[in-house]
Formats: structure tokens, sequence, C-alpha cells
């Protein structure tokens, strides 16, 4: 089957969107811009005709007579110029598309842009990505859409947020243009003064609360209620999707009896912090640890006392270490650390904290128990993965034979 022609168009603009609607226009499968025509101050909208390879057209009137247009979109916002236009068109079965037509046109093309950038996201996120990289893209996109200068998006109910990430506003600004929000529930337009018109869109998953979008200084001639329909159906989706990519990757990476991440997953994170570490000339420490005399704890006190040590050895480890430290359940009783950014001393001082933490700690009732730590450091102790492990592995077995319950670097 032969596909339609895409419908010839001759642009008289004016209006502030011309400019835009010629981009959208030279970018629809559906319609052809022929040439575009501007009678006063139309050097931005010359501009984008030349950047999309479209001709300028000097006298309209000799241009509908050449017969390369079979419609004249009328942006010139002036009913005179309308007049004339449809005076000249109708003669030669010229269509005329007014405002109308115009508008029904500009929020077709919106939606199917917007759909477009919100279908190309989500076809790229990757499962490495993490939450605050993904709703960083969301919020940009959503941005860009509604050509706001600034916005938030964030998940939690209020008074009660788990996650936010703002662009071009920040700090106390955030926390007050929210406040300024009458209830998350519900979409909101103009709720905060500082800015010329802001607009707040919730976000459900399941008729449930989930967050909500605030966008501000947005342009009105960018913005309607189905736009504003569809971003809040795309980026909800687009949460929802990566939340439960997210639960499932790390389902597969965590550990069962401790809730640690694996060894197969250190191994992977060990990789990324070395490339990080080089991209940006940065340092880290890996900690290794091994709980002393494990097998004889489990033999005497049966593997029931075994696995409540495993568990609290977990929330010992994740109580003293910072949040964006990587604890990983290594292998039996042994434990890996990634501190990102820690000089080896740094890593001496937590690794101090946990071993005396672990010997003051009661297991399974009165019981007590020791762990020893090797430390080793990028780029002090290597520069590749298996050279860190190796060297931080070296140091544990010499705090074991030095006679457990100790820390060792390597080297000294």
């Amino acid at each position: 089957m032969t596909p339609s022609p895409s419908k010839r168009i001759l642009v008289i603009a004016g209006s502030r969107r011309s400019g835009a609607f010629i981009r959208f226009l030279d970018s629809s499968p559906d319609y052809n811009v022929t040439g575009v025509y501007a009678e006063k101050g139309g050097e931005d909208i010359f501009s984008e005709a030349r950047l999309q390879e479209i001709p300028i057209i000097d006298d309209w009137r000799e241009f509908l007579k050449t017969r390369e247009c079979d419609a004249v979109l009328d942006l010139s916002g002036s009913g005179s110029m309308s007049d004339k236009i449809k005076m000249e068109a109708a003669p030669l079965g010229i269509e005329v598309m007014g405002e109308m037509t115009a508008n029904l046109i500009w929020s077709l093309l919106r939606a199917s842009w917007a759909r477009d950038v919100f279908d190309r996201l989500l076809s790229k996120i990757e499962p490495s990505w993490s939450f605050d990289e993904i709703l960083i893209l969301v919020l940009e996109s959503a941005r860009k859409l509604t050509s706001s200068s600034s916005g938030i998006i964030f998940l939690g109910k209020k008074g009660a947020l788990t996650d936010k990430i703002s662009w071009g506003i920040g700090g106390a600004e955030c926390e007050e243009a929210l406040s300024q929000v009458k209830d998350f529930a519900r979409p909101e337009k103009d709720f905060y003064k500082n800015h010329a018109r802001s607009l707040y869109i919730p976000l459900f998953d399941s008729g449930s609360l989930m967050g909500g979008l605030a966008l501000f200084d947005v342009k009105s001639d960018n913005i309607d209620d189905g736009i504003t329909e569809l971003i809040q159906n795309k980026i909800t989706g687009i949460i929802i999707q990566t939340k439960a990519l997210h639960k499932t990757i790390k389902l597969s990476n965590v550990d069962g009896l401790t809730g640690l991440f694996n060894h197969r997953f250190f191994h992977e994170r060990m990789e990324k912090e070395i490339y990080r570490a080089q991209q940006y000339d940065l340092n880290f420490s890996l900690m290794i640890l091994d709980i002393d005399d494990f097998k004889k704890f489990n033999d005497t006190h049966g593997h029931l006392a075994g696995d409540k040590h495993l568990k609290t050895m977990a929330k010992i480890l994740h109580f003293i270490l910072r949040e964006t430290d990587f604890v990983a359940r290594y292998g039996g009783e042994e434990f890996a650390v990634i501190l990102p950014e820690a000089p080896i001393g740094g890593a001496l001082i937590a690794a101090e904290r946990i071993r005396k933490a672990v010997e003051n700690q009661n297991f399974a009732g009165s019981l007590r128990s020791t762990v020893s730590i090797g430390l080793a450091a990028y780029p002090d102790h290597g520069v590749k993965k298996n050279d860190i492990i190796d060297k931080a592995d070296k140091a544990l077995y010499e705090a074991k034979a030095a006679g457990k319950n100790r820390v060792r670097v390597f080297g000294t």
C-alpha cells in the first residue's frame, strides 16, 4: 500500500510560537513545510527556517500561484492578514488553516513530541543507573517539554519525602516552594509567587499518591491539560518500571541471610569504583573482614547462633560505616567493604571502630567474638581490581597470623 503524501504547508509566521511550530511540522511525516513568510521582526523565525533548510518567501502571493503548497498555516495573529490570505487562497483551491486548526495541530504535535521524549528516555534506562540519576533525567525531560526554568521532583508525602531532586532551585527555596502546595494529591497552578508561573503535578501509583513534580516559570503557550496529563502518566510509568527493575536487581544482588550485597555484585562494584577513581582522580579503600574462629563458634553453639552472629555483624557494619560505603558478604564468614574517596588513614579509623564494636558485642546471648581486618587502597596498593583485593586479603591473613582481633594495612 502506497503511503499518503505529506501535506505541503506554507507557514505565515508572526506569533511567538511560530519557530517551534516550524520545527515540529518539519519533523512530522504528515507535513512538509515548503516555505516560511514573516512580515516584520522575523529574524528568530528566519533563523529557525534556515536551520531546517526551509525556503524563506519574500512574496507569499506569488508563492501561492506556484502551487507548491496544499495549505497555508496562518500564524500571523492578524485579522487583516487572515482576510488577505483567504482572499488569495480560495480561488486557487488552497486550504487555509487558521487559529483553531493551528491549535489542534499544536496539541497533537506537542503530545507526540512528549511521548517520544519519554519513550526514548525509558528505552535508554540501564539497570546500573541509580534512582537519583533516573529522576534527574525525568525532571529534565519535563522541564524541557514545558520550557520551565527550574523544577523539583520528589517521592513520598508531605512531611515525609524519601527522594527529592531539583534543577535550578535549591536549598531553602525548595522547601519554601513545596510548602506552598496546598494538597500534594491535587494538581495546582501558580502556587509559588516567587516565580512567574508555577505548576504542580501529583504522581500516583495504583491510585495512591507516590510523589509530585513542581515546575517553575512555565511558558504559558507550552503547556495545556493534555500535556500535563501526558507528563504525569509517562513519569509515573517510568518511576514504577524503574522501581520494579531495581527491586529485581536488588534481589539478585543481595545475600539472603544478611541482607548485604553478595560476592558477585561486590566484584561489579569494585570495577565501577576503579573506573570512577581513574576518571576523576579519586582514591578509595578496601576492607576485608573475617570473623575469628567462626567454625568453632558454629560447632560449639549451633548454626542458628552462627546465622544470628552473621546478621548481627551486618547490623554493626551498617551502623558504623557511612551511607556511601558499599558492604558485601564476601563469602562464609568474610565481609568486604568499599570506602569511596577514603584514604587509608580514614579506613583504618573505621576498621578499628568495627573491631572494637565486635569485641564488645554479645552474640546469641552472652557469647563473645572477634574479627580480623585487612586494608588496602587505590592507588597506593594497586590500580587493578585483583591486585587491590589480593593486597587486602594478605593484610587480613597478616592480622590473623599476628594473633587475630586486630587490623592490618598491607605493607605495614
